[in-house]
């Protein structure tokens, strides 16, 4: 990267004196990837905070530059710069909107590498927003482009954004099928194994939750194997939240999500931040720490634009404040909660708002309403409405232990399990 930077620096110095032009703004353009990769490579939390800054100025007096110049092929780096920076920074809106602002100067690219990039590039901006039919519409053009380019390589990574965007919308079936191809395409193509990493940790998590244990634990081990040949044991630890949480080993994915939060500050994704805040309240950690995490978690996800996130932050807050028996916050929080998991279409996290706000009314009734029937009647009749509707999403995802938590708390007359 030093080289990069020496010719950066030797690029801008002949560029002293003379008339501003499109080149200034490529040389600027060049810097602000250059301050993101020292970002994204730097330990020290305030050099990544110092080096994300001096990214966003270098893209935006390159996007300036351009503007004025009226310079569509140098404003076209400099969008895409300017996008991958605020997507570094969590700040999923922006991104969006420079992803679609080089979008309106697509029909002057004739590159199908460039094409390619971009709607590649939209593929994930839109998958950030949760704009998952999109997102998905974006990765298929970009498959397109790709297959007549006969790359393999570029064939994989628009599979892995499919894959994804699958199962962030929770269609679990499509993650399966697309996880199962990118494995595939990896062996037909003797890519290295690395490039089965994303998809073996999706085929686990979903095994898990739905219930086939066995299968589950099967692509575990070849996750860790593949992940042990390019990580330390340290290192991988972190890997594992996501499937920690799939087996509901609370304690562990804590930790494992505590480790990705450290790592990434100070622009941890707002899904690590809600997720973690979830866990927290479910390990029972104190007061003040659930408090602190649950408020950073809604904020975090309010500023980026994950709204995904932010209905996960919303519940996490509300099951706090169930367990703290404040009952008209964890309602209002449950039911903000639940609105979102509607307007983005989240089958699972529906279901998993839908059961918290049973709890809400089953406990509700067990604390205030015991002498007061009329009252205690209604809110039983809510819980069971609510368990009930969550049953039905668990079952049409084959979430087993979800299923098998809604049944019991239906059958149950008072507490149900957490």
């Amino acid at each position: 990267m030093q080289e990069v930077r020496t010719y950066i620096d030797a690029g801008q110095k002949l560029l002293e004196g003379r008339s501003v032009s499109g080149q200034h703004a490529a040389f600027l353009t060049y810097q602000a990837f250059w301050y993101v990769f020292q970002q994204l490579q730097s330990a020290d939390t305030q050099q990544r905070t110092e080096f994300a800054k001096l990214a966003l100025q270098s893209g935006q007096e390159a996007q300036r530059i351009a503007e004025e110049l009226n310079d569509s092929r140098a404003l076209w780096h400099t969008l895409d710069a300017l996008g991958y920076i605020y997507h570094r920074q969590q700040k999923y809106h922006e991104a969006h909107k420079a992803q679609h602002y080089r979008l309106t100067l697509a029909d002057q690219i004739k590159s199908r590498e460039e094409l390619f990039d971009l709607y590649y590039s939209l593929g994930w901006v839109h998958e950030a927003v949760c704009d998952y039919p999109s997102a998905a519409r974006w990765f298929g053009q970009a498959w397109s482009i790709a297959q007549t380019m006969e790359s393999p390589t570029l064939l994989l990574n628009c599979m892995i954004g499919r894959m994804y965007v699958w199962h962030r919308w929770n269609r679990w079936s499509e993650a399966q099928e697309a996880a199962q191809s990118i494995i595939q395409m990896v062996e037909q193509y003797q890519h290295n194994e690395q490039w089965q990493l994303d998809a073996l940790q999706t085929l686990a998590i979903i095994a898990y939750r739905t219930g086939q244990q066995e299968e589950g634990d099967h692509y575990t081990r070849q996750y860790k194997r593949v992940l042990d040949q390019y990580c330390s044991q340290a290192e991988s630890t972190s890997h594992l939240a996501y499937i920690y949480l799939a087996r509901e080993d609370w304690a562990r994915s804590a930790a494992a999500y505590q480790e990705k939060l450290q790592k990434s500050e100070p622009f941890p994704s707002p899904n690590i931040l809600a997720s973690f805040a979830e866990l927290l309240v479910i390990t029972g950690e104190s007061t003040e720490v659930q408090e602190a995490n649950c408020e950073r978690a809604v904020a975090g996800a309010e500023q980026s634009g994950g709204r995904s996130s932010l209905a996960i932050a919303l519940r996490a807050r509300g099951r706090m404040h169930l367990e703290q028996h404040n009952w008209e916050a964890a309602e209002e929080d449950l039911k903000q909660s639940l609105r979102k998991c509607e307007e983005l279409d989240l089958p699972w996290e529906r279901g998993k708002t839908l059961y918290c706000l049973g709890l809400l009314y089953r406990r509700r009734t067990d604390v205030l309403y015991a002498n007061e029937p009329d009252k205690r009647n209604a809110d039983l009749g809510r819980a069971h409405f609510h368990f009930e509707q969550a049953l039905g999403f668990f079952e049409a995802l084959n979430a087993v232990r979800d299923a098998e938590r809604a049944h019991l708390a239906l059958a149950q007359d008072s507490q149900a399990p957490v």
